[in-house]
Parts: C-alpha cells; sequence; structure tokens
C-alpha cells in the first residue's frame, strides 16, 4: 500500500496543470459588433399607422341613412340590430370564431344594409376597435357608397399585393368600427379569393379583431360567397320577403354548408306587434328548414 500511495504523489507532482478555459473577449461599445447587438435588442416591430378617421354621415338627404338604423341608436329598429348582434357574438364565440360572412342568395335583398347594421350595432356593443367590416363583394362593392366613405384603395389591393391592410384602414368615430372597403372592381375575382394572400390577410383579421363582418356577394349568382365562407367558416343568411324564393334559398344554404349558416334575417317581413323589426333573426337551428 505504500508503494501504490508514493506512485500516486509522484504522478500528482509531475502532472501537466490543465490551462483554465479562456473567457471571450468582452465587446468593446465603440465596436461596431456591440452597436449591431444593441440594435438587435432594442429593435421593436414598428406601429401601425394611424386610420384615416372618417364620420358617418347622419344626413337625412344621404338615401342609405334612412336604413342605417343603428346610426340613430333609438327606437326598435336600431334595438332589433342590437339583439341580433348580441345572438351572433354568441352564437361566434360558442363555435371559437372571430368572423362572420353576411351572405343572400340573389340581388337587392338587403344583405349590405344587413351587414353594415351588423357590424355598426357589434362596434357598439364591444369595446372599440374590437370589430372591422370588410368589403369583400369584388365584383360591385357596395360598402363605401352605402357609409358615404371616400373613396381609397382597399382589400383588393392587399389581395394584389400592392398594399399592406393596416394601410387601407378607416375608422369610424363613433361607434368604433373599423372599415375595409374594395377600392375598385376586380375582375379575376376567385384568382384573389383561392390564393395565399386571401388566408393570410383573413387570418390578420383575426388577431387584430374580436369580430369582422365580411360583405359578400350574392351565393347564387358568383362562387366568391362559398369560397369566403369555406375560409370564415360563419354565415348570416339575409332573405326578403317578396323575392327570394323558398327554394333558391335553400339552394344557396346548400351551397354555403347548412352546418356553417348561424341563422338568418328576413327583411321587410311580417313583424311581430311587440317588436317592429328590420330583420327577424332565426337562431342558430341547423336542422331545420331554412327556407322557414
Amino acid at each position: 500500500m505504500g508503494e501504490i500511495t508514493e506512485a500516486l504523489r509522484r504522478g500528482r507532482e509531475n502532472a501537466s496543470p490543465v490551462p483554465e478555459r479562456a473567457s471571450p473577449p468582452p465587446v468593446a461599445p465603440e465596436s461596431p459588433a456591440y452597436r449591431e447587438a444593441l440594435r438587435e435588442e432594442t429593435r421593436a416591430p414598428a406601429p401601425d399607422p394611424p386610420p384615416e378617421q372618417v364620420t358617418l354621415s347622419t344626413q337625412q338627404d344621404n338615401g342609405w341613412f334612412a336604413r342605417a338604423l343603428v346610426a340613430d341608436e333609438h327606437g326598435a329598429p336600431a334595438e332589433s340590430f342590437r339583439e341580433l348582434a348580441l345572438r351572433v357574438r354568441r352564437e361566434l364565440d360558442r363555435r371559437s370564431l372571430r368572423g362572420v360572412a353576411v351572405v343572400s342568395a340573389l340581388r337587392a335583398e338587403g344583405k349590405t344594409t344587413v351587414a353594415c347594421n351588423l357590424a355598426l350595432a357589434l362596434a357598439s356593443l364591444t369595446r372599440d376597435g374590437a370589430v372591422a367590416l370588410v368589403d369583400l363583394d369584388l365584383r360591385n362593392p357596395s360598402v363605401r357608397r352605402s357609409l358615404g366613405l371616400p373613396r381609397k384603395p382597399g382589400v383588393d389591393a392587399v389581395l394584389r399585393g400592392e398594399t399592406r391592410l393596416v394601410d387601407v384602414r378607416l375608422a369610424i368615430e363613433r361607434p368604433g368600427l373599423d372599415v375595409y372597403q374594395t377600392g375598385r372592381v376586380e375582375t379575376d375575382v376567385q384568382g384573389l379569393l383561392v390564393g395565399s394572400k386571401f388566408v393570410t390577410m383573413l387570418r390578420e383579421l383575426e388577431r387584430r379583431y374580436e369580430i369582422t363582418v365580411f360583405d359578400t356577394p350574392p351565393t347564387l349568382l358568383v362562387p366568391d360567397a362559398a369560397i369566403i365562407v369555406e375560409q370564415v367558416r360563419a354565415a348570416l343568411a339575409v332573405s326578403r320577403a317578396g323575392l327570394t324564393g323558398r327554394r333558391s334559398f335553400a339552394h344557396a344554404v346548400d351551397l354555403l354548408t347548412p352546418a356553417r349558416v348561424l341563422g338568418c334575417v328576413l327583411n321587410e317581413g311580417t313583424s311581430p306587434a311587440s317588436a317592429k323589426h328590420y330583420g327577424e333573426y332565426y337562431g342558430a337551428d341547423h336542422g331545420g328548414d331554412p327556407s322557414e
């Protein structure tokens, strides 16, 4: 044992010391590398440009004002749309969705009027900046004319890759509603709606807003609405009494997938005596006849 201990002692004395690992030299504050690292550390995303503020026209000579019922905050019609807004919001929350496409079978059924009033009602019931209205009727845009907005580049320019979504935002001051109009009539609509930029735009709207209302073209005339609802995954159908046939309405709903239709609004129908509704919301009964 003594010999082993002595051998170990001699081995420790003759062993070369293990050099310590050298620390990297500090980066001098005046060096380019230090300045670049500091820039990367403090760099933040550029803030969104302030939106253009617009005021909803309440002039009685504005042809649409008579139908912009939520612009007039009082009376049964405005309350009717607020009730509709509450039901739509509740159903979207139940499905964990953040957008609804307002659709109709044919033209002249009041679809754009319902879309605008629904968006205004939702905005009046939600915190500022939480609701958006988007005109996706790229063939015959009506939101700009309906609300009396200035002609500006819109979502069509975003889908063509010419600008960003934040650059075409218009903000209505009261109630707080962001509007994205369509700036010009498009010809290659399907090409824009099936492209990746459309999906990217929808996802950005979902990140920015609690609820987005989309105005769409007539379902039976062009396939655009079906493409939009496929991505948005929720629709509110509009029908006008005396105009839309039951078969046409049922066929339009079938094209959209009935399970995605939250309910329907009947324009100019016979209203209950207890409430003078502009439209009547029929709930989210997906199993019944949508024409009833």
